[in-house]
């Protein structure tokens, strides 16, 4: 009997696109598939939809009464996964799975005797074509992904991902966070390296108004992105701050931002700070005065200039 791969479907209000994604994930010729959808509190017709999969012996459904976000429904797939499940992963419902996904990364797992924590495949933005993650591969080693790779920012972009189910313990997303998976992720390549193959195995989109991508400035998105930056810095903070320094204070200046334009003055006079103390540059004199500026006009500014750098990208 081949190991059995859990394959988590996270969706809120996506009823036009939820049954390509769920369609994707029972399409793949891995034989030992089952789906965990994770109804995220819509409030359109995805319930609807997810009523033509009753009957389906390989689909669970879960709901949220309220919408709580993504990482809340990852930690809800991960709480339902059963005990025969040896590998998992994590599909959002405007993204696609290739058929033979699974089936590709289950096989580099099997080719390392557990050597890897995690398995990734390329993803592809369906509008562009173009991949969505970025990887240097060092001589003598390509297709492994280490944790140094991640902190070098060898690492980084959207790819698709199974994972040692094993392995997870008790690690779960930062429910608060918009996004931040990573903080998770790495620690597990702190732990093992992980494989990166040489396919796609994901098209994802990458338009649309609900991403985590699309910039907005209310306090609401701030506060969930000053999260994320939290808890990456929790996760891998200590280490960027021995090896990369820059990198740390680029993360700090990050922080201060989101926690400016989220009203949290003190996080955010506290974090500029130390991303002046670990980086003197423009940049971070430049976080440095911007936390200052009162909220609401902060958030102004940042609406009406979205290409203002040190708001944008304050790295």
């Amino acid at each position: 009997m081949q190991d059995r791969v859990t394959l988590v479907v996270r969706t809120y209000n996506r009823a036009r696109l939820v049954s390509r994604a769920i369609d994707s994930a029972l399409g793949q010729t891995y034989p030992n598939v089952d789906v965990i959808v994770v109804d995220d509190g819509s409030t359109d017709g995805t319930p609807d939809v997810l009523r033509a999969y009753e009957g389906e012996p390989r689909i669970r459904v879960v709901r949220h009464a309220r919408n709580k976000g993504p990482n809340a429904a990852g930690n809800t797939g991960i709480a339902h996964l059963g005990a025969e499940t040896r590998y998992f992963g994590l599909a959002d419902s405007d993204d696609t799975l290739e058929p033979d996904a699974v089936e590709t990364l289950v096989r580099a797992f099997e080719a390392s005797d557990d050597r890897y924590s995690l398995v990734l495949g390329w993803g592809r933005d369906m509008e562009k074509g173009d991949t969505t993650g970025q990887m240097t591969h060092l001589p003598g080693r390509e297709g492994v992904v280490t944790y140094e790779d991640a902190l070098a920012g060898h690492f980084r972009g959207d790819f698709w991902l199974l994972v040692e189910r094993e392995l997870l313990g008790g690690l779960r997303f930062d429910e608060r966070a918009r996004g931040a998976e990573g903080s998770v992720w790495w620690r597990l390549l702190r732990e093992r390296p992980g494989w990166l193959v040489p396919e796609v195995v994901m098209n994802c989109t990458r338009s649309g108004s609900d991403r985590l991508s699309i910039p907005r400035y209310d306090r609401d998105v701030a506060r969930g992105l000053m999260w994320a930056e939290q808890a990456m810095l929790d996760a891998v903070g200590a280490d960027l701050r021995r090896t990369y320094p820059r990198t740390y204070a680029g993360a700090l200046s990050a922080l201060a931002k989101w926690a400016a334009l989220a009203g949290e003055g003190a996080r955010a006079r506290a974090a500029s700070r130390q991303a002046f103390r670990y980086a003197r540059s423009r940049r971070t004199l430049l976080i440095l005065l911007v936390v200052l500026v009162p909220q609401p006009l902060l958030r102004r500014l940042a609406e009406s200039r979205r290409d203002l750098r040190v708001l944008r990208d304050p790295a």
